[in-house]
């Protein structure tokens, strides 16, 4: 019988590439619908959880006002399975502690990116009151073993209420 268990490095190699492989593709969306899309620097996407900041236009009689909203986008997410980071692995602001103004799920069943108000989310969470006895639990807080982590996990369902858009996609990439 083959092992067919996966090792920690491979795991975060390809989390790694899968979540690079979802924020080109939002950049490459959002730039085709007329958005001005700049990376954050290394040390914006580390300290203030943001991957993007996007240009939004307002157009009023007087003047053109422009602004920049922060964007992290989460790829590889699932409708049965999305993790909320209030706390990171060394209990850090987490990125629903962020300074990103949107997080941005790609939802492979829906073939598209959902954008949620970070806020909303963390609103959502701060609501939550019970611990998670497995990872199986939904709406719960979950603490990894041996790390200093705080998330929730939840299903699309449960938030949808907050999701403020979607941008629909073709391809499976």
């Amino acid at each position: 019988m083959s092992d067919t268990r996966i090792t920690l490095r491979e795991r975060l190699k390809n989390c790694k590439f899968e979540g690079n492989k979802a924020e080109d593709h939002f950049k490459q969306l959002m730039e085709a619908r007329g958005y001005f899309v700049l990376p954050a620097t290394k040390e914006q996407n580390i300290k203030d959880h943001v991957d993007f900041w996007v240009d939004h236009k307002d157009i009023n009689e007087q003047q053109k006002v422009s602004h920049y909203y922060g964007v992290d986008v989460k790829g590889n997410r699932h409708l049965d399975c999305i993790w909320l980071e209030i706390k990171n692995v060394l209990g850090n602001k987490g990125w629903l502690e962020g300074e990103a103004e949107y997080i941005v799920f790609d939802i492979k069943e829906l073939k598209g990116f959902c954008f949620y108000r970070r806020t909303d989310l963390l609103e959502y969470c701060q609501k939550i009151t019970k611990y998670a006895q497995s990872k199986e639990d939904y709406n719960k807080f979950y603490t990894r073993s041996g790390r200093k982590d705080k998330l929730v996990k939840v299903k699309h369902k449960h938030i949808k209420h907050l999701q403020k858009g979607i941008i629909k996609y073709e391809s499976n990439r």
